[in-house]
């Protein structure tokens, strides 16, 4: 909000002195063809082109510097001066957000120069958290630029700090990169790393367990051992299992794992030739001491009917198979038919608004918009201008009531006015005639507060103790009238 302003004042000055430099030369030129009355038309105009004209060129402006300064910290950059770097990419920032740019028109700069910081930001052995806000601020909005993705998923294996904010960039990046073959161990590696399980990590581990290459040790390892901290027993945790086996590892803990696996999954198209594997491995065991090291495994899974044999399963799987397959089909079909209808309907409406009459439409909107607010500024000045001048009224003169009493009572004395004020409004709200007067002495000045007058000393000595009596002061003295201050 503050750039608009600031680019809108900016802009709208230059507009409105440029326009009226152009209308006054003009102007005069055509009162002859259109008329005094219709001067105001291409007063208008001129404002509006001067405006259009003046964000154009500002735009042009601004770009030039930025490109510029992209250069120059390119030619500072490769003579290795970092320093220099800072300061132009610094200075290329302060354009962006300065009155050279509307909100819309600094969209592409601010893109090109954010994609320049962050790939220099990179290139630095030694980064700091700023650095590190500018490349996670570029990942955000650009995920696919795969070299800054790469490097910076390095040093999020390296170490640096985790965020929330991290784990939606790591989320973006595999989404943009899902069968690129080196980002995507990178990506599984960090959801190890943060002991993820949700839905985006267990799609990011079965897609790097089902693309068919080799596994480096270590993460086959990893996947693993957080796998069997889980006590998971799905076919993804069976694929792991077998794997690590077949690399060496005879752990009790894999083997554990592998016979819970054979328990609990069934036999089918997909899970037979795994499930060959797993008695191939287990053939010298037993199907009651696969049960046992089952129930070691996960304790929870003898407990359950999901621990009964294979045979039961496929019993079970051909009565509610079909039933579950017929129903998948048909939410499938379902889903499908309301996606194809909500692309056409977005195809429409995408149409629509990129055809030639929707932008004809938004052009004279936003024309007609900025007309509008000229002309209101125009009229206000007008009216302004040709509204009479407020007369003036003069205030009454004060009239001044000589008094004859010669004496008065003083109650209290402040330094300042306004506390002389206020206990003079109290006095008045209790009924007396109170005032108060400046008077000074020993290079200060007093506000004494006095209430009344009267013809003689006694008098007013009886007035102040029935006031101090009453508690309505706390003393007094005698003193000459004077005309109150107020």
């Amino acid at each position: 909000m503050e750039l608009w302003c600031k680019h809108s004042a900016v802009r709208l000055w230059t507009a409105l002195i440029l326009g009226g430099v152009a209308a006054l030369v003009i102007l005069p030129l055509l009162v002859g063809t259109m008329g005094p009355k219709w001067m105001v038309v291409p007063g208008i105009v001129f404002l509006l082109v001067a405006y259009w004209i003046t964000g154009a060129v500002f735009a042009a402006i601004g770009r030039h510097r930025i490109d510029r300064l992209i250069d120059e910290a390119a030619v500072w950059e490769r003579a290795g001066m970092l320093r220099e770097v800072r300061q132009v990419l610094a200075g290329a920032l302060n354009t962006v957000d300065s009155f050279f740019f509307s909100p819309s028109s600094r969209q592409a700069p601010a893109r090109k120069l954010l994609a320049q910081t962050a790939r220099f930001q990179m290139a630095q052995a030694k980064t700091d958290l700023p650095s590190d806000d500018v490349v996670e601020a570029y990942l955000i909005s650009f995920p696919h630029d795969r070299d800054v993705a790469v490097n910076w998923l390095n040093g999020v294996l390296a170490g640096k700090t985790v965020t929330r904010q991290t784990h939606a960039i790591v989320a973006r990046i595999k989404n943009t990169h899902e069968d690129d073959k080196e980002i995507l161990p990178m990506v599984a590696q960090f959801f190890l790393d943060e002991r993820c399980c949700d839905l985006t990590a267990l799609k990011t581990y079965r897609q790097l367990v089902d693309a068919g290459v080799s596994l480096p040790d270590d993460l086959v390892h990893h996947m693993a051992d957080f796998f069997l901290s889980l006590s998971r027993s799905d076919t993804l945790a069976l694929k792991v299992y077998l794997d690590r086996y077949e690399r060496g590892d005879r752990n009790t803990a894999l083997l554990q794992g592998i016979a819970a696996c054979s328990m609990t999954i069934c036999s089918g198209s997909v899970t037979r030739h795994l499930l060959s594997r797993v008695d191939s491995i287990l053939e010298e065991i037993d199907l009651s001491e696969r049960k046992r090291m089952a129930e070691a495994f996960s304790p929870a899974l003898m407990k359950s009917e999901m621990v009964s044999s294979r045979k039961s399963r496929r019993i079970r799987r051909s009565v509610i198979g079909p039933t579950i397959r017929a129903v998948q089909v048909e939410l499938r079909t379902f889903l499908s038919r309301c996606i194809a209808g909500f692309s056409q309907r977005a195809d429409k409406i995408r149409k629509s608004i990129r055809s030639r009459r929707a932008k004809v439409i938004v052009k004279w909107a936003a024309m007609g918009l900025s007309i509008a607010g000229v002309a209101l500024l125009v009229i206000n000045t007008v009216m302004h201008l040709s509204s009479p001048p407020k007369t003036v009224e003069t205030p009454p003169e004060q009239v001044i009531v000589l008094v004859a009493d010669p004496f008065t009572i003083q109650v209290a004395a402040y330094l300042k006015e306004s506390d002389a004020r206020r206990y003079v409004d109290r006095l008045k709200n209790n009924g007396m005639d109170a005032y108060w007067t400046r008077a000074s002495g020993g290079g200060k000045t007093w506000y004494q507060v006095r209430i009344s007058h009267f013809e003689t000393k006694a008098a007013a000595k009886v007035f102040g103790e029935n006031l101090k009596m009453r508690g309505m002061v706390d003393d007094y003295y005698v003193a000459n009238y004077n005309r109150p201050d107020s």
